[in-house]
């Protein structure tokens, strides 16, 4: 099985903000970090939902929706670094997870768990 480009695009993506994430939490720039930190769970999140469902565009709702059926810990990281961005770029008040350096450190973590997560399923899928 070959690996549709779009998928492959978001995975890049997402390795590629998560580098940058990380890069940002060390020169102590939360800010920005929270916001890579988004991009790269969305991407990962993005190749995880194509992988499953097919190429098709998705609404935030949308992906809320279909991360509830099939990976409900998935949903709750994408949810709370969708919370961390929203303060970083907009300065909104806290939803879910105040914007914190302790905070954006376990998001960190857990989004670099969900990469590996669908790097594993995405070769999985490939050598069959």
């Amino acid at each position: 099985m070959e690996l549709h480009p779009e998928i492959k695009e978001d995975l890049e993506r997402a390795h590629a903000a998560l580098r940058s994430a990380q890069r940002n939490f060390e020169e102590g720039d939360i800010l920005t970090a929270a916001n890579r930190l988004f991009v790269a769970c969305e991407s990962a999140v993005y190749a995880f939902l194509k992988l499953e469902y097919g190429s098709v565009s998705m609404s935030r709702e949308r992906i809320l929706t279909r991360l509830k059926d099939l990976d409900k810990q998935m949903k709750e990281i994408y949810d709370k670094s969708y919370d961390l961005r929203v303060q970083a770029d907009y300065g909104r008040v806290s939803k879910q997870l105040p914007l914190t350096t302790e905070n954006v450190q376990v998001m960190l973590a857990k989004v670099t768990e969900i990469i590996q997560k669908v790097d594993h399923l995405i070769n999985n899928k490939m050598s069959k």
